[in-house]
């Protein structure tokens, strides 16, 4: 009588793999819609925040006609008056005198060269004045023509927002790019959601 071999490899059973688990069910398409919203959102986030940081360059409270009279102007008392004219201007000195106190206020340098072209005309600011209580009386050269009386821009704010402009959208279009690759990774890797 003979014997049955002896099972292989020593008496153990042949390795056999397990199944493979089950495939992850494909993510929602909100998912898509939610980094596409992402992305819009950079987008409009960067053209807001653009305007935004740039009509602080655009803003004025008053145009003065320059010819040797008192103008009254109302401005803003929360950051100093620029004093804009045109670049071809000769360098004359207007007098600011704060109505409220009628005490005179002193000019100086609009502490950088600050130039902007507005319905195709070239301004410069030429002097900064301290804005007093808000009423001036604006009085320059016949020779500047005409002068544009508006805050002065804020250095540490510009920057603050030139800054928010790019950060930002780039995180959140980096947010909403991520969001779509995953998801996209996912949709294609994973089983209809239609399957049980």
């Amino acid at each position: 009588m003979t014997q049955p071999p002896p099972p292989p490899y020593g008496g153990q059973q042949p390795y056999v793999a397990p199944p493979p688990p089950p495939r992850r069910r494909r993510p929602s398409a909100w998912w898509f819609a939610l980094g596409g919203a992402m992305v819009v959102g950079a987008i409009v986030a960067f053209i807001g925040l653009l305007v935004w940081t740039l009509t602080g360059f655009m803003d004025v409270d008053a145009r003065v006609t320059a010819d040797d009279t008192p103008q009254s102007v109302v401005v803003g008392t929360e950051s100093d008056v620029l004093l804009w004219a045109d670049p071809d201007a000769p360098d004359l000195d207007c007098v600011v005198v704060d109505a409220s106190t009628g005490s005179e206020i002193r000019g100086r340098a609009p502490g950088g060269s600050f130039t902007r072209g507005v319905n195709g005309r070239e301004w410069e600011g030429v002097a900064r004045y301290d804005a007093g209580s808000g009423r001036l009386e604006v009085t320059c050269p016949a020779a500047l023509g005409e002068v544009e009386v508006g805050p002065a821009p804020a250095i540490g704010s510009f920057v603050g927002g030139i800054f928010a402009t790019i950060l930002i959208p780039l995180v959140l279009g980096g947010l909403g790019l991520v969001v779509l690759i995953v998801t996209g990774v996912l949709f294609a890797t994973g089983r209809p959601r239609r399957e049980a």
